[in-house]
């Protein structure tokens, strides 16, 4: 997909924090906040209105940048980079509600406009946040291509929000990180962002430091309002209503979790309860999707179907590799106790583009790694072939892995009544757009690959 050269100009020049550019302005609608589990929404004092691009953007200046370093942290502190120690779970209150509705965030009108269009679509991808100059073009790349898609001319294109997946500012979620990694990128970006903390926006570096501190402040706001990491910018806090919860859109129910700070190891979304200080996770959230998967099963039972998407940020599922197998059971445990298997699992963490078919009682479940939004790809992986799914040494040892790219892009996913798709869009020219898809039959449950170069649906 090619990008307008002047949009990937101001977006690099954004990235590195030079001189001044003009970007396109925005009225959004204002916002509101659900309260209690299930309860009707309350909107948000009348003096909030959300806001996503820039009316009029001036950069900060080189040096007053934050560069996204960590080597004011030094390596005798970076304690949970080396251990990938768990962290507790951010206090939530007892009536936080386990979903918002995308009505709440984008009003009435936009989505019954998204309900009228017969198709619900937004950007999903981790690992954005850029700590190095070379690291920061890629991302760009990324955020640039994205903005383009919203230029959608059918209502029923048009991407309605993006899902991160996790790890938007590296490497310790620092809070004057936020502006260089996430702010000034997505400074373009006129829609909302949703998130799930990453391992590296959950790390600390000192035992002073509180862990989520910084994400909860840009993403859970307890009100809308402005972004005070966000600096001169103008993008306002998401009111999310905690770590883990779901988004309720038409078409999808977005299922998100927090899978913690392990940084080697699998992610962990509960441990046995009571368990010892340092990692007393419990079971708070897996009793929350336990809830939430019983919720979803009951509606479509009732003749409510929708979509159900799982979103964390580690892989849960590797195939043949069983590395991740308990965070895989975890998971599996509270499927089976709610009555309900998710239609499609999304994650990043691993720095590529991957995508396992695993079949659960004949229906078939993708489960699709993207964690090639910007910061980083994995160097240690086979590389990939642009003229192959999946490269040989993968393929004979891994027969669930349907398709690899070891290469910078991004998540398009595509919902409506009756069908699921999931396309990968490269930055890469070798792989560009379409450059991967998978269709998912909601009625049988059986999955169906797409054609390189088509986007499906």
């Amino acid at each position: 997909m090619k990008t307008p050269k002047k949009v990937k100009a101001n977006l690099k020049v954004a990235a590195k924090g030079a001189t001044k550019a003009h970007l396109k302005g925005v009225t959004p609608p204002s916002g509101s906040i659900s309260t209690g589990r299930g309860a009707a929404a309350v909107p948000a004092p009348a003096t909030v209105l959300r806001q996503y691009a820039e009316p009029r953007f001036v950069p900060l200046l080189p040096g007053q940048l934050p560069d996204g370093e960590v080597d004011q942290y030094t390596a005798a502190n970076q304690f949970d980079s080396q251990h990938g120690t768990l962290r507790n779970l951010p206090p939530r209150s007892p009536t936080a509600p386990d979903f918002m509705n995308l009505s709440d965030v984008l009003g009435t009108e936009a989505v019954d406009q998204i309900t009228a269009g017969g198709q619900l679509v937004f950007h999903s991808v981790g690992d954005t946040g850029a700590d190095k100059e070379t690291r920061v073009v890629a991302e760009a790349d990324v955020a640039s291509a994205m903005v383009n898609d919203l230029q959608a001319a059918s209502v029923a294109e048009k991407p309605a929000f993006f899902y991160h997946l996790g790890d938007v500012v590296y490497e310790f979620g620092q809070p004057d990180c936020y502006y260089a990694q996430f702010y000034e990128p997505y400074c373009l970006y006129d829609a909302p962002v949703f998130a799930i903390p990453g391992n590296h926006d959950g790390m600390i570096w000192a035992e002073t430091q509180t862990s989520l501190a910084a994400f909860l402040a840009n993403f859970c706001a307890p009100v809308v309002g402005h972004a005070e990491n966000a600096s001169s910018l103008h993008r306002t806090t998401m009111n999310q209503p905690g770590v883990y919860f779901t988004l309720e859109a038409p078409f999808a129910s977005i299922v998100g979790l927090y899978s913690n700070t392990s940084d080697k190891g699998p992610g962990v979304i509960s441990t046995p309860d009571p368990v010892g200080p340092a990692s007393a996770v419990g079971q708070e959230q897996k009793n929350f999707l336990i809830r939430e998967v019983k919720r979803l099963a009951a509606a479509r039972a009732a003749g409510q179907p929708k979509a159900f998407i799982l979103a964390l940020h580690h892989p849960s599922y590797k195939g043949s590799d069983t590395s991740v197998q308990g965070l895989c059971n975890d998971l599996d445990s509270a499927f089976t106790a709610g009555g309900l298997w998710p239609d499609l699992v999304i994650c990043g963490h691993e720095h590529d583009y991957a995508r396992y078919t695993r079949t659960v009682n004949g229906r078939q479940i993708p489960y699709v790694i993207a964690g090639c939004g910007g910061y980083n790809l994995a160097m240690t992986s086979a590389a990939s072939d642009p003229t192959v799914k999946v490269p040989q040494q993968l393929a004979q040892n891994n027969p669930t892995l349907r398709a690899y790219i070891n290469a910078f892009g991004y998540l398009k996913i595509k919902v409506n009544s009756s069908k699921l798709a999931v396309v990968f869009n490269s930055t890469d020219p070798a792989y560009g757009h379409a450059a991967d898809s998978v269709v998912v039959d909601l009625s049988t449950h059986q999955v169906s690959e797409g054609s390189k170069g088509v986007e499906p649906l």
